[in-house]
Parts: C-alpha cells; sequence; structure tokens
C-alpha cells in the first residue's frame, strides 16, 4: 500500500475527535515522503480528489466548447489554502512545441504532418467563473495552471466542492475533425498528460479518481465515455444529454469521449459485464466481427488468471486520429485497418485494463508497469490460444527488437530517473514495450511460472483501482517465491539484484561461449564469457544438451565475467544450446569446439 492510500486509511479509522494537528502532520509528512521519490510533477500532498464531474458542451457551428469541471475534494490535511488544477490557458499564436526550459509542452499544438494542419493559434482555454456553495471563489489561471483559493480554513478530512467554468478551442488531446468518411467527430486521446487540455484536473497518473461525464451535443452524434450510461435525453435546440458514469477511480488519462455518428453493437455479456462496440455506420459489418470474435475468449483468460475485470463495461470504439489502439478505462478506442484491429492488438489493449488502467504506474517513471505487461500479456494469451511454440516465436520476435534497441544504446533504461519531459516518456519504446515483456518473462524463467502467476495475483488484488511501483510488483514476486518455498529457487526470495540489472542497468547480457565434450571422462566443458560494456551480470541459465538418447536441460549459475561449467553427459551431444526457453534477456553466440583442439 502507497503512503497515500495508508494516510487515507488512518483518516477512515479515526473520528473527528482523534483528527487533531499531529496526526495531519504525519499525513502530511507520509505524503511528501512518496512525492519525493517520484516524477518531477509538482504534487499537492494536502489534497484528495473523491469525485470529477465534467459537464462539457459541444457544437457544429465551431471546436469551441464549454466546460463546467465540478471537483470534490477531501482536504486530508489541515492547513490547505489553495487547491490547483492543470488547465491549458488560452493562446492566440501557436505555442512552440517545447517550453523555455526545452521540455515538451503538453499543451502545444502538434505539428503538421499528414493530413493534419500546421499550428494555427487561438487554442486553448479561458476561465470565466470559479464557484462553490459558498458563492464566487478567488482563482488565478496562469502558467497553465488554475489556482483556487479557497474560502476558508479546513480540518483534516473535511470535504469541499467547486466548479471551475471555461471555454475554448483544445489544441490537442481531444480531436475535433471529420472521420475518413467526412462524418465530424470528437475523440479524446490524453495521452500522457494532455486531459489538461479540455479537462481541468490534476492530471498526474498518482490522482485517480471517479468521474461522471456529461456531454450536451446535437442529436444526431452518438456518445461513449468510461463507466454506464446512466441517462440520454433529448433538450430543446434538437440536442441530446447523454451522461457517463465511472464508479471506481482512474487516472486522468484513461478518461474518455468519443462523439461521432456510430452504429452500435450490444453483443451480450461476460461475468456481468456488458460487452459492445461502436463502429462507424459505413463500416458496421466489417467492424463487428474482429470485437466479438475475440473479446470473450480474451477477458475469461485475463480475468481468470489475473483478477476480476474492475470496470462496468468494455466497449470497443472506432475513433479518429487513433493510431492502433488506445486503452481508455472501459472503452478502449481503435484506429482500423482494412481488416479491423488484430487479435494481437485487441489482446493487448484489453490487457492494458488490467495493467495501466485498473493497477497504474504511481508515475510515468514506471511505464512499463503498462505497456510492457500489456506487450507479455498478449503473448501469454497466444500461449494460451495457439501453445508453446507460437508463444516462443513471438517472445524471440519482441526480444529481438528489444536487444537491438538496447544494445544499441547503453545509456538507456527502461525505469526513466524521475522523467521531466513526460513527452519523452516512450522514447526509447522497444525498451518499454518489448524489453518490459522480456522482463516479465525472465523474472518468470527465474522463479517459475506457478510463483510467477501467484505473484501477479497477488500484485493486482493488492493494486487495483489504486497505484503501485516497480518496488511493489518485486515485493509480490519475492513473496510468492518464499510461499512457494519448495519449487522457487533461492535466487527468487531477493529479486533486488534482477530487477536492478534488467530495468535499471541499462545494455544487456551478451555472452560468448564455447562447448566440448571429453569422451574419456564423459563430460561437456562449457566455457561462458560475458562480452557487455554495462557491467558483469548475475543470471541462471538453462543448458539443453542433446544426445542420441534424448535432451537434458541443466541450469548453470552466471555471476562472473569469465566461467567454465562441467556437465554430466553420458554421450557426446549432437546438440548443445542456451537458455532454449529464451528465458534470459540475453544475446549468445556458442561454438562447438573439436576436443582435438
Amino acid at each position: 500500500m502507497c503512503a497515500v492510500q495508508a494516510a487515507r486509511g488512518i483518516i477512515s479509522r479515526y473520528n473527528d475527535a482523534v483528527r487533531n494537528h499531529a496526526l495531519a502532520a504525519l499525513i502530511f509528512l507520509l505524503l511528501t515522503v512518496h512525492g519525493a521519490a517520484a516524477d518531477t510533477y509538482p504534487r499537492q500532498p494536502g489534497i484528495a480528489v473523491k469525485w470529477y464531474t465534467f459537464d462539457i458542451t459541444l457544437n457544429d457551428a465551431n471546436n469551441d466548447i464549454a466546460v463546467r469541471a465540478t471537483v470534490d475534494l477531501e482536504l486530508v490535511a489541515a492547513g490547505v489554502k489553495t487547491v490547483e488544477l492543470d488547465l491549458c490557458q488560452f493562446s492566440a499564436a501557436p505555442r512552440p512545441a517545447k517550453t523555455a526550459a526545452g521540455l515538451g509542452d503538453p499543451c502545444a499544438e502538434p505539428p503538421a504532418r499528414g493530413e493534419r494542419p500546421a499550428p494555427s493559434g487561438g487554442k486553448g482555454m479561458t476561465v470565466t467563473a470559479v464557484t462553490s456553495a459558498d458563492g464566487a471563489l478567488a482563482f488565478l489561471h496562469e502558467r497553465d495552471r488554475v489556482r483556487v483559493t479557497l474560502p476558508r480554513a479546513f480540518a483534516a478530512g473535511e470535504r469541499f466542492t467547486f466548479t471551475v467554468a471555461y471555454h475554448g478551442v483544445p489544441a490537442t488531446g481531444l480531436l475535433i475533425a471529420n472521420n475518413k468518411y467526412g462524418d465530424r467527430s470528437f475523440v479524446s486521446n490524453s495521452w500522457p498528460d494532455k486531459a489538461r487540455n479540455h479537462l481541468a484536473s490534476i492530471d498526474h497518473p498518482s490522482a485517480e479518481a471517479p468521474v461522471t461525464t456529461i456531454v450536451t451535443a446535437p442529436r444526431h452524434y452518438q456518445v461513449i465515455s468510461n463507466g454506464l450510461m446512466t441517462q440520454e435525453v433529448d433538450v430543446p435546440g434538437n440536442l441530446r444529454r447523454t451522461t457517463w458514469k465511472q464508479s471506481v477511480p482512474i487516472s486522468t488519462w484513461l478518461m474518455s469521449l468519443a462523439v461521432a455518428p456510430y452504429a452500435v453493437d450490444y453483443f451480450g455479456e461476460v461475468r456481468g459485464v456488458q460487452l459492445s462496440s461502436w463502429v462507424y455506420p459505413q463500416e458496421r459489418d466489417l467492424g463487428y466481427s474482429p470485437f466479438s470474435a475475440h473479446t470473450r475468449s480474451i477477458f475469461e483468460f485475463f480475468s481468470d488468471r489475473i483478477g476480476p475485470y474492475a470496470y462496468e463495461k468494455l466497449a470497443h470504439v472506432q475513433a479518429n486520429g487513433i493510431g492502433g489502439g488506445m486503452e481508455l478505462a472501459s472503452s478502449i478506442f481503435y484506429g482500423y485497418g482494412e481488416n479491423g484491429p488484430s487479435r494481437q492488438l485487441i489482446a493487448h489493449e484489453m490487457a492494458h485494463q488490467w495493467w495501466g488502467n485498473a493497477v497504474t504506474e504511481a508515475d510515468w517513471d514506471d511505464v512499463w508497469l503498462s505497456e510492457g505487461f500489456a506487450t507479455y500479456f498478449a503473448l501469454l494469451y497466444t500461449e494460451y490460444k495457439d501453445g508453446r511454440e507460437a508463444f516462443l516465436e513471438g517472445v524471440r520476435r519482441s526480444k529481438a527488437t528489444a536487444l537491438d534497441f538496447a544494445i544499441a544504446n547503453p545509456g538507456s533504461t527502461i525505469i526513466h530517473d524521475n522523467l521531466a519531459d513526460i513527452g519523452r516518456v516512450i522514447a526509447n519504446g522497444a525498451q518499454i514495450y518489448q524489453g518490459g515483456a522480456q522482463v516479465l518473462h525472465n523474472i518468470r524463467g527465474v522463479i517459475g511460472t506457478e510463483a510467477f502467476w501467484e505473484g501477479i495475483r497477488a500484485y493486482y488484488g493488492r493494486h487495483v483501482n489504486g497505484t503501485a511501483t516497480t518496488a511493489d510488483l518485486r515485493r509480490a514476486f519475492e513473496q510468492a517465491c518464499v510461499a512457494a518455498a519448495a519449487s522457487c529457487p533461492d535466487q527468487g526470495e531477493d529479486l533486488a539484484w534482477l530487477f536492478d540489472q534488467l530495468l535499471k542497468g541499462g545494455g544487456a547480457l551478451q555472452v560468448d561461449a564455447t562447448w566440448r565434450y571429453d569422451a574419456a571422462t564423459k563430460q561437456l566443458h562449457l566455457t561462458m564469457a560475458q562480452t557487455q560494456t554495462t557491467g558483469v551480470a548475475r543470471m541462471p541459465i538453462e543448458v539443453q544438451v542433446t544426445t542420441a538418447a534424448g535432451s537434458a536441460t541443466h541450469v548453470v549459475q552466471l555471476t562472473q565475467k569469465e566461467q567454465a561449467f562441467t556437465i554430466a553427459s553420458e554421450a557426446e551431444p549432437v546438440e548443445v544450446a542456451l537458455d532454449p526457453s529464451a528465458w534470459v534477456f540475453m544475446r549468445s553466440v556458442l561454438r562447438g569446439v573439436d576436443a582435438r583442439e
């Protein structure tokens, strides 16, 4: 449990009489320590958002949107005087892609590319009022943050709700444009930190909250967002008001909105969860089939092996401006090729509903907990559906991509070190996606499949509908090893060495190995030399020895730059293979040497 959650747990167990200054100071300290090791996003440790409500009005006359963002807060520490929300400011001129500090600007229009026009300016939001039940509140909108002055001093544990009214044209994060059929649509894509372009919020993965999304738009549109639809009603002016309610907390980048002409197929339920697909009417027949063909099986596989699905529905949505897929909570957005989304893409995006969505990385330094997981769990579904050989083929392809990048960029690591430029969070994408998948596969190889799945279930169960860190994952695997002492090797009970090596070390293990057989002693002599320049690695490695009588697998412990191993073999091998199941994140060369040399 992270410090934020621990602090909230303390609050819930104490009544008003014991919420004194000492407790508030303790909570404040816990929250400050929690944030100190995180990325560079400025934290507000004294508050917790309990619910967002975004009331959005769209129109066809122009791209200006009007929003009333209502924020329900809990004050978790006394003495808080102001609250700050991220919200991009109006700029008459186009904003540079980089800030004065040289960081990517999440409020800047994207550059021209293909059919996308050059930045034009006139984008961003103008705040017109901030109000609460107490009346108007003082506010200041500068540097893309709205600082709201609270009306009075609140005690720790009190709640306060206020509403920010604003309007404008989003520069990015919400695409307002015609789709490929010429139909106007509104599509959110707020990853990783672009929700602030249209949602006044704490735009960081650590700040999760439930959300209600209310959209008033012309009646010819269908509207989909997070959670379940609770109301759809026609209102004067040929408009329709649609309300979606997401009852479990999510980060702002997972908040979804798609407004377009849609054909909708409700194709059943699985374990009480409503399934649907939303596609352009022109692609009704093609659009429905990939989702109805694969969703149930993928859903059941992940539910059975990880834990229960966290959300009220699962919708697949065709969305303008999306390349591939985007794993928004309970509403996955897809860009379509000629044949619709592939099974592998659907599995990847559905895996995100568990990894990245229900269990969210506490900050962007740990983005591999989302993307590496989704990549590996799509491969695990291949193992389940198509068998071990198809799985290993996918693992080897993934590994080759990750190794090419890691070896060419030895200074790059999977875990970022207090990343300041969030726009570069997956600049090392091959390392984050494919490399992150290989980390999980390597861990599984070290601790065994049984302990791996036990650790996965424990990690999910502890952190579902919350945030987690790489350290949380490591503890779950270590504890699974302790519980499975009979089958888990000793090196699995303390995995700090493995996590640090794979996630923080950079580069990759590279091995130059030779083997020769001594018929007189009936022994195979194996030499292994580590050739990487990033330091000596430690790793258990399987050696498969195949003779005319069959194959046997042995494990050697690689701990030094150069080592020699002896393996008993009654007959001369016809083949010797290192790491036949591709468990290890390693590039190796193995040569046989004539015993007479």
